[in-house]
């Protein structure tokens, strides 16, 4: 295996352990029990009667995808008692899913701001800016969210990870605790917890909050896969793998578990496991470059050659100036198709894009030199060929006296 094929596989061990931001709306369905009931949870005795029959049938609208009358229902539940923050925020969350940003900023705005200690429209608004990469906007409306709801779970969890991110890792600790209090069962505190001991070093610190987090959730996707990193670090592969295989059938569709096992399968030459898992991780993210380029290259190792060059292809058509595309690329024509002119391009574009890997920058010029030398050989050989056939050709026009007969005069 050559260098940057293994570096592109390791990328993915680190990739998995980075943030996975924690969902400020909790599950992610758009529904919330921070403070007031959501359509479709038990409604608390604290809600008037017809309030109560009225988020029970925006519940049954959503379910028949009817968002108009959900939001209808939302809204008469509104008037009925004003001070229900989950009916705003539940309308917030219906027109960002129809797309309209406008409409769900102003409902979730609402909803922290008359609902009774509910955080969770600015935290609804804080997700909306990270998914548009304003960090530090979100970090301000997860701010402002804990100053209406100081005990909000998401909202200490995501700043523990933003705190974990920046290497402040008392700061994160103290969020995770305080999230801890409010709800002791919280499985997404034990995963950033099980982030932190793992950043500092401390593997068996990590793993016994993994351990303790899945007796709560033992299909939580995230703990296992932080799992199968804390094995890994340990020297157990066996049992990394095992985490992995866990995270993903608790969760086919959960894309780091997928791609570390994509990585060590391919460490152990099971091509056809790593190709497999992953397309799996394409068909989740159709546009995930590292996963676009690793496929290409276990293809390269089942000698689909042409399929390889298509995946590096797309790479680059994906990302131009993507390194590691090209310097596969390049390898693909120089060793496997001899198309030594077109190797050469592609090195160059390594060099062209890369300007700081030394190693890597040495690495190339050297396969620049040998294929051009390849070049000249092939080019010397040809010629010596064609030498030859052009004597055997002269030779077949007049062929040279039979031994014994007698030379003609000049």
């Amino acid at each position: 295996m050559n260098r940057l094929f293994l570096a592109s596989f390791l990328g993915f061990l680190m990739i998995a352990c980075g943030p996975t931001q924690v969902k400020p709306d909790g599950d992610g369905d758009g529904d919330t029990n921070n403070g007031n009931a959501a359509p479709g949870d038990t409604v608390p005795p604290t809600v008037k009667k017809e309030a109560r029959e009225l988020f029970e049938l925006a519940a049954q609208a959503k379910k028949q995808n009817n968002q108009d009358k959900a939001i209808d229902h939302l809204k008469n539940a509104i008037e009925s008692q004003s001070d229900l923050g989950a009916a705003y925020y539940n309308i917030g969350k219906i027109y960002e899913k129809q797309g309209d940003l406008e409409q769900a900023k102003e409902w979730y705005n609402k909803s922290s701001e008359k609902g009774k200690e509910f955080g969770a429209g600015y935290i609804g608004i804080a997700k909306m800016y990270l998914d548009q990469g304003k960090r530090s906007e979100a970090e301000g409306m997860i701010q402002k969210a804990l100053k209406v709801e100081p005990l909000n779970e998401e909202a200490h969890l995501n700043l523990a990870e933003f705190a974990r991110q920046r290497k402040d890792y008392p700061g994160a600790v103290k969020h995770i605790r305080t999230a801890l209090k409010s709800n002791s069962q919280n499985v997404k505190a034990y995963e950033v917890l099980g982030r932190v001991y793992y950043d500092l070093g401390r593997p068996e610190l990590s793993k016994l909050v993994c351990e303790a987090g899945l007796q709560i959730d033992k299909d939580y996707a995230p703990l296992n896969n932080i799992l199968g990193l804390v094995y890994l670090k340990l020297d157990n592969v066996t049992k990394a793998i095992a985490a992995f295989e866990d995270a993903v059938k608790s969760n086919p569709k959960y894309v780091p578990s997928l791609s570390n096992l994509g990585a060590l399968t391919f460490g152990y030459r099971d091509y056809e496991s790593s190709y497999r898992y992953f397309g799996e991780v394409i068909k989740v993210e159709p546009k995930n470059i590292e996963a676009i380029l690793s496929k290409a290259v276990s293809a390269r190792a089942l000698d689909r050659v042409d399929e390889a060059e298509k995946g590096y292809k797309e790479v680059i058509n994906l990302e131009e100036s993507n390194v590691g595309a090209h310097y596969n690329l390049g390898i693909l024509y120089q060793e496997h198709k001899n198309q030594l002119e077109d190797a050469i391009k592609e090195y160059k574009l390594v060099l062209q894009y890369d300007q700081r890997n030394a190693e890597l920058r040495k690495d190339v010029s050297q396969r620049i030199q040998s294929s051009q030398i390849q070049i000249q050989n092939q080019k010397e050989l040809a010629e010596d060929l064609a030498r030859e056939k052009a004597r055997q050709e002269a030779e077949k026009k007049n062929p040279p006296p039979a031994e014994g007969e007698a030379q003609p005069n000049g």
